[in-house]
């Protein structure tokens, strides 16, 4: 029994093996919590309500949440190489999106329904905007309400679901959200991949230069996978604020462009290689340095990839307990336990005061813009909007930004190894390096 226990014990993430990719173990090992994911996802499509598929689901979750943490605290996916340590946190990011799929799916009562394209995609030649228009009324779902199909639990099925978090198959007010920020010719194949290419080109030399920049701040391990504070004791106030700013700014510049240079390879990847439709890739950002309001950046002008489990799972749960305040903070809270998830998951341990802390925050604001609406009959936008959530998401942002950094999330390899890196190497080459 003892040795059994042991077995099933959760690995230490401070002592555990490497990776192995030519492994079937470790593959196997990997796989197994999507099994679990893939028998749920199909139970909830064939027989929502039904207790008999009710009452599996239920027997499969802790089963199924179980195996995620054990998969992320199984390897060092990032195989013992500290450069590579990032690659911990999206085994960690992408687990713990996961099971909260399975949470979603376990306890829903209603299969969904995938939208109907009310004709043939067409793909006119550049220029044709009557075309063009055509092709995003086909793709999106109408004002009046779109035609939809039931889902049947096939495979097929199952994995297209699965693989659309934003839903923009499934849900309405989300695809045309997502389809109005698309500003590449989706309706021929070539441009719309040169596009793309060019986008990825520009987030990457982007991205390169926001983490040159805070690994170029004179503070002792900043921007090293060791980890460094933002925060500079012998440098006096208020330069010493100011170079922690300038981090912080680069940090949420940084995550930006990784995130969509991150999207843009998917892209590539399924339209290019796979051959997928364009018009199913649009964008997921919507220029969140325009917001004028905490509550626009996160419910709109931020990346909505992962909102849906939020929503779902966060807000209904934080509704039940307090009404509707209970839900913006449920949301927001299930966000930050997600993201601090992810430090433990490099093996880091984790640290919920300023992680957790940071998003309970701001849905503090969120809540704050709704009473300020209530109370004066106007919404928080404009330009002192602007200047209010330009301020306040500086200032917040010091929280979680100096725990990422402290945790050597902003240290390492991500697309470009050091040597191909240029502005490092630029600035390698004026310091003499």
């Amino acid at each position: 029994m003892s040795g059994l226990l042991a077995t099933l014990k959760i690995p230490n993430v401070h002592a555990r093996p490497v990776f192995n990719p030519l492994s079937l173990n470790d593959w196997l090992v990997v796989a197994l919590p999507h099994a679990f994911l893939l028998v749920t996802t199909r139970l909830a499509m064939t027989a929502p309500r039904d207790p008999v598929s009710q009452a599996t689901r239920l027997l499969l979750l802790p089963v199924g949440l179980y195996t995620y943490a054990y998969v992320v605290a199984f390897r060092d996916y990032g195989v013992g190489e500290p450069r590579f340590n990032a690659r911990n946190y999206g085994v960690g990011l992408f687990n713990f999106a996961a099971a909260l799929k399975l949470l979603e799916m376990t306890f829903s009562r209603t299969s969904p329904r995938r939208i109907i394209r009310s004709a043939p995609v067409t793909r006119p030649s550049n220029g044709d905007v009557q075309a063009k228009a055509t092709h995003a009324q086909n793709g999106a779902a109408k004002p009046n309400g779109p035609e939809t199909a039931a889902t049947t639990g096939t495979l097929k099925e199952i994995i297209e679901y699965l693989c659309d978090p934003r839903l923009l198959h499934y849900d309405t007010k989300m695809a045309q959200n997502s389809h109005d920020l698309e500003t590449r010719d989706t309706t021929n194949r070539a441009s719309f991949l040169l596009s793309t290419l060019f986008l990825y080109l520009i987030h990457i030399l982007l991205l390169d230069l926001f983490q040159t920049t805070i690994q170029s701040l004179p503070n002792p391990g900043l921007g090293t996978p060791d980890g460094g504070s933002i925060f500079n004791d012998s440098i006096p106030p208020p330069f010493r604020y100011i170079i922690s700013s300038i981090a912080v700014l680069c940090t949420g510049g940084s995550v930006y462009c990784g995130l969509q240079a991150g999207h843009n390879v998917l892209t590539l990847v399924a339209v290019g290689l796979l051959g997928q439709d364009p018009f199913d890739y649009p964008p997921i950002f919507d220029k969140p340095w325009l917001s004028t309001s905490v509550r626009e950046v996160w419910s709109k002008r931020w990346h909505l990839v992962l909102r849906v489990f939020f929503t779902s799972i966060g807000a209904k749960v934080g509704g039940a307990l307090l009404g509707d305040v209970g839900a913006v903070l449920g949301a927001f809270t299930l966000s930050g336990i997600l993201h601090d998830w992810t430090i433990w998951g490099m093996g880091k341990g984790t640290d919920p005061l300023r992680i957790v802390g940071f998003f309970y925050i701001q849905g503090i604001a969120v809540i704050l813009e709704t009473l300020w609406r209530g109370v004066t009959g106007k919404r928080v936008e404009g330009w002192w909007g602007r200047v209010w959530t330009w301020s306040f998401m500086l200032i917040s942002s010091h929280l979680v930004v100096e725990a990422w950094l402290q945790h050597g999330v902003a240290g390492g390899d991500y697309f470009l190894p050091d040597q191909y890196r240029p502005f490092l190497q630029l600035r390698n080459l004026l310091l003499g390096k």
